[in-house]
């Protein structure tokens, strides 16, 4: 009797061995599925972090603010040569002692203000919609001439007259200006710009605040609005770095 028992036992043991391994197969396999869906998930919100972090640099730097590096000494002491320049991309007003970055093109510079300001108007006009999708997007157009950068102070706008005449004096509206953060006089560059000057719409009068040598308006003109890529907002000095 306890053979039988033990018998049978052992064959209701044996018998269901291929179902419990069965089983085990099945319980694999779904934890295989769900370990590869869990991955999977993982990946996609890493990817989708990742499009959402690009997104955000994108707009950071492209549409909302800008970094550069001052090219010269035309603004020392305030900013010198080699240090970081953040600044502000959608400002679309520009007021008096904002310092402000703007490009002008290479070859332009060689003409006078009236050529380089008819040869840049007339680039923009001929801009089919691909090429101002490039501009918008931040990317610069294949087809644009090279540019220059510049870093300057407004001392005038719309509708001002600027002066400067052979005592270094600068006056705008016939006013005298007096610049107490500006350590240097406003020499006139002679054989550039014709004074008095008045500012058309949209237009800048800029200085640099190293004024012995510094290139600015006296050199290439009154700056236009569309030249503007926006006001200094913070420096980050070379050597804090």
């Amino acid at each position: 009797m306890d053979n039988k028992e033990k018998t049978g036992k052992t064959a209701e043991q044996t018998s269901g061995q291929p179902e419990k391994a069965a089983f085990t197969d099945e319980e694999k396999a779904a934890k295989r599925i769900k370990l590869h869906r869990r991955h999977m998930r993982a990946l996609k919100d890493i990817l989708i972090r990742l499009v959402l972090l690009c997104l955000v640099v994108y707009i950071l730097f492209f549409h909302l603010v800008g970094v550069t590096v001052m090219p010269n000494g035309d603004m020392y002491p305030r900013i010198d040569a080699g240090d970081l320049v953040l600044y502000y991309r959608l400002e679309k007003t520009v007021h008096a002692q904002d310092i402000i970055v703007f490009e002008k093109p290479t070859a332009a510079l060689d003409k006078s203000y009236e050529e380089h300001r008819e040869t840049e108007v007339t680039a923009s006009v001929e801009k089919n919609w691909w090429r101002k999708a490039l501009d918008w997007f931040g990317f610069r157009d294949p087809a644009d001439p090279p540019k220059t950068l510049f870093i300057c102070r407004v001392v005038a706008g719309p509708g001002d007259t600027v002066e400067i005449d052979e005592g270094n004096h600068l006056s705008v509206n016939g006013n005298n200006v007096v610049e107490t953060n500006i350590f240097y006089p406003t020499p006139l560059y002679e054989g550039f710009v014709e004074y008095p000057l008045t500012l058309g719409e949209g237009e800048y009068f800029v200085l640099a605040d190293y004024r012995n040598g510094g290139a600015d308006s006296r050199f290439f003109g009154a700056v236009r609005m569309d030249d503007i890529l926006g006001t200094v907002i913070t420096i980050a000095r070379r050597n804090n770095l």
